[in-house]
């Protein structure tokens, strides 16, 4: 008797501000790895790029045009207000949700301001670094913060996108709208995420957000600042898999 076929679960990944399908890399191998070994449904990874609108919306409507008709949606950091303006516009095309290191409330008037700013200036004056000491202070948890194969991938990642690129999302991720009233109409299974020692976007945020999701699922994550993906992609692969089993 031949054996039903495994599930495939389509999952598209959205990524922060200046990465890219390299971002997840080390997730996929994880879950690859644990193939046959863990209930876990296979996935098929969909990685959209979002570099080239000013607005989230516009990201949003691309994303939905590569995406197929039911899926599972990962928003880290950017990719999360991204996924917000999926879910206003398609909810019930998403299976599963998991939001990491990201915020449902919109900027405050003076960060708003600040990153608008930012965009206008950035490569003037000097030349454009996507990546510095004090964001990689705020960004990475102590035991990563001098890990040099990481702080290499995130510069990479950054210089191959450069300024154009820098200054449409940091446009974007300032003029997004407030998504904080959506969350209680949220029903799918959802799983929130952040790592302890992120000073980007605070985890008594994220606690707020999972706790405005009926039935959401909070994770702290040890020994990880704002990129748990790559900072602990062993626990997020783990998380994952639990989600859409």
């Amino acid at each position: 008797m031949t054996a039903e076929p495994k599930p495939v679960i389509p999952v598209v990944f959205l990524s922060g501000m200046l990465a890219d399908q390299r971002m997840w890399q080390p997730v996929l191998d994880r879950l690859a790895a644990r193939k046959g070994l863990m209930p876990c449904p296979a996935i098929m990874p969909i990685i959209p790029p979002l570099d080239t609108q000013d607005d989230v919306q516009a990201m949003a409507r691309s994303v939905l045009d590569q995406a197929p008709d039911r899926f599972a949606l990962v928003g880290m950091s950017m990719g999360g207000y991204v996924a917000f303006e999926i879910l206003r516009m398609a909810r019930r095309r998403v299976s599963h949700l998991m939001l990491v290191n990201t915020r449902a409330t919109k900027d405050d008037p003076a960060m708003r301001r600040r990153r608008l700013l930012l965009a206008r200036l950035s490569g003037r004056n000097l030349p454009f670094q996507g990546v510095n000491d004090a964001m990689l202070d705020d960004m990475l948890h102590p035991d990563h913060r001098h890990d040099a194969e990481l702080i290499r991938l995130l510069s990479d990642m950054a210089e191959d996108f450069g300024v154009d690129v820098f200054r449409r999302q940091i446009t974007a991720v300032a003029n997004r709208p407030d998504s904080m009233a959506l969350l209680s109409e949220l029903d799918m299974p959802c799983t929130v995420m952040v790592g302890e020692a992120d000073r980007v976007i605070s985890p008594a945020s994220h606690h707020e957000m999972a706790a405005r999701i009926a039935g959401a699922t909070m994770i702290d994550v040890a020994g990880a600042g704002h990129y748990v993906p790559l900072e602990q992609p062993d626990i997020f692969a783990d998380a994952l898999c639990e989600l859409v089993t």
